[in-house]
């Protein structure tokens, strides 16, 4: 990512010259096997692991649990993604992580976003310790939470193992904390998790496959259009969509990744859109059933940025955007259509 983008727009805008939607473009690979960055390789080893979890509640009983773990690159190789089984019993939870290096971070570059089944969305920022093999997390996002201090570690003794312990505290009162300790069990493994269909919530928004896009955006001295591609995959939960994608502008390929789940809890959908080598953005999103559109508001930057989505029938997306930048207003909209699996 170019250094200084910091807003959606900007990046969609950081070729506005001319408009290159009279050329095609060959058919994206977004595929990785190693990481686009040496700072990444502190990262677990893509692959599947088997974790052996133990979670201590505050009225100090223990929880034992197994889950595995599926870690593979995304976006050529800039974010590394984890998905989780965690089993206790009968009982099955999912989740995903996605870990990435934000270069325009002044301190803790190293950040990661998790996602939980229940909808659940919370981002961390990781200090490196090198001569410890060790990555420091903190909670960054949501950031408006008095009292609460959520921190977790992860230790790398050799490539094939890790432990993870992690702390919450809320007004110094202690709420949860746990370890676990996890080994490599190869690239592939014979009974790998199964998958299962995406919820009703979210298979309104998308089918996995190749997607083509078209965006225009608002300028004084006229419109600019700008193609884009897009592949779009489900977890195996069924409960988020990772979309990888790439917007061709004049000074050259932009490339990022967003991740769409449903917060069952809170009932709205959660979207987290990851620049290349860069910041989060984060949004909530309603549902609007009578004219089939979400409209996704940013809270992380807070109130920057208003999306409205329309997904009126399969295979077909259309958007518009607002972006305020000071006392700047941008705008524009798009459209996407399926192509193939």
């Amino acid at each position: 990512m170019k250094k200084g983008i910091k807003l959606l727009v900007l990046l969609v805008l950081a070729g506005c010259g001319k408009d290159n939607t009279e050329t095609s473009q060959p058919r994206e690979n977004f595929n990785a096997n190693t990481s686009a960055r040496p700072e990444l390789n502190v990262f677990e080893t893509p692959g599947f692991w088997e974790q052996a979890n133990k979670v201590i509640t505050p009225d100090g009983k223990t929880n034992l649990t197994m889950a595995v773990s599926h870690a593979t690159w995304g976006l050529k190789g800039h974010h590394l993604l984890i998905e989780s089984e965690v089993r206790a019993g009968d009982n099955m939870k999912h989740n995903l992580v996605v870990k990435h290096f934000n270069e325009l971070a002044p301190t803790n570059q190293y950040q990661s976003v998790w996602f939980q089944d229940d909808g659940l969305v919370q981002g961390f920022a990781g200090n490196w310790r090198a001569n410890q093999g060790r990555l420091d997390w903190g909670l960054i996002f949501p950031s408006n939470i008095p009292g609460l201090e959520f921190t977790m570690t992860e230790t790398f003794p050799k490539l094939t193992d890790k432990i993870f312990t992690y702390n919450i505290t809320e007004q110094g009162q202690a709420i949860s904390n746990g370890r676990s300790t996890a080994n490599f069990l190869g690239e592939t493994i014979d009974q790998p998790p199964r998958a299962f269909p995406p919820l009703p919530e979210m298979a309104r928004l998308g089918q996995a496959g190749v997607w083509e896009e078209l965006q225009t955006i608002k300028n004084d001295s006229g419109d600019v259009k700008l193609k884009g591609q897009s592949r779009m995959r489900w977890t195996r939960s069924g409960r988020c969509l990772i979309n990888e994608g790439v917007v061709y502008t004049e000074n050259g390929p932009e490339y990022s990744l967003w991740v769409k789940t449903w917060d069952a809890v809170e009932k709205h959908y959660r979207y987290a859109y990851f620049f290349e080598d860069g910041p989060v953005h984060h949004f909530v999103g309603q549902w609007n059933p009578q004219a089939k559109s979400i409209r996704w508001q940013s809270i992380q930057p807070p109130g920057a940025i208003e999306i409205r989505e329309f997904v009126k029938q399969r295979g077909e997306r259309s958007w518009t955007f607002t972006v305020m930048d000071g006392s700047n207003r941008n705008s524009g909209s798009g459209t996407s259509k399926f192509i193939s699996k």
